[in-house]
């Protein structure tokens, strides 16, 4: 428990010194927020965190959004991996996926998404670190999009990537899970615009 609230704290430290108030959600109250939506997958409340995993009738991966429109911010979780193939976070703009984030026990993988419009386009990476996830284990991941570049940190490894693209208005934010389950706590978020 005092993690938890270290890392809450911690959250709306960084946050208020960006200008705007987090929201924050901890699922102490055993709900998830009326305006956050599952649109593939299971999601539900699971020793005190939200859990969600892939169904095999969906035919996709599990994903969640968390609704808040904005250009530049600062968004943070703790994660714990416990039977799924991969997790991820990503954003969208208001016509498509921009870029995301893809954590599997491999390492942590940074990438902006490919135009499905455009033909020619094709997804670019940001980087990728080595690092080992474990099953069980709780981890910390921080993302912030200022202006045209966003940097990730996740178990101790940072990454970064500027593009132009960057820039564009987002939707929110989503969380993907391939196979069995994650479980998610401590989100704080704020829009940095």
């Amino acid at each position: 428990m005092k993690i938890t609230i270290f890392i809450v704290a911690f959250s709306a430290f960084v946050f208020s010194v960006q200008g705007e108030e987090p929201k924050v959600e901890d699922f102490s109250s055993g709900q998830i927020p009326q305006a956050w939506k599952g649109m593939k997958g299971a999601w539900a409340i699971s020793d005190g965190a939200m859990s969600g995993k892939e169904l095999a009738a969906d035919n996709h991966g599990a994903v969640f959004m968390i609704p808040d429109p904005h250009t530049d911010s600062s968004f943070s979780c703790r994660f714990q991996v416990n039977g799924a193939k991969g997790f991820g976070l990503s954003y969208n703009h208001e016509k498509g996926h921009l870029f995301r984030v893809r954590i599997n026990a491999a390492g942590v993988q940074l990438s902006l998404d490919k135009d499905k419009k455009d033909p020619t386009s094709k997804p670019i990476s940001f980087g990728k670190v080595d690092v080992e996830i474990e099953p069980g284990e709780w981890y910390d991941l921080t993302c912030t999009v200022k202006g045209d570049t966003v940097t990730v940190e996740c178990a101790g490894e940072e990454l970064s990537g500027t593009h132009e693209k960057l820039k564009m208005g987002k939707t929110g934010y989503r969380f993907t899970v391939a196979g069995e389950s994650v479980l998610v706590d401590d989100i704080a978020y704020a829009s940095a615009d």
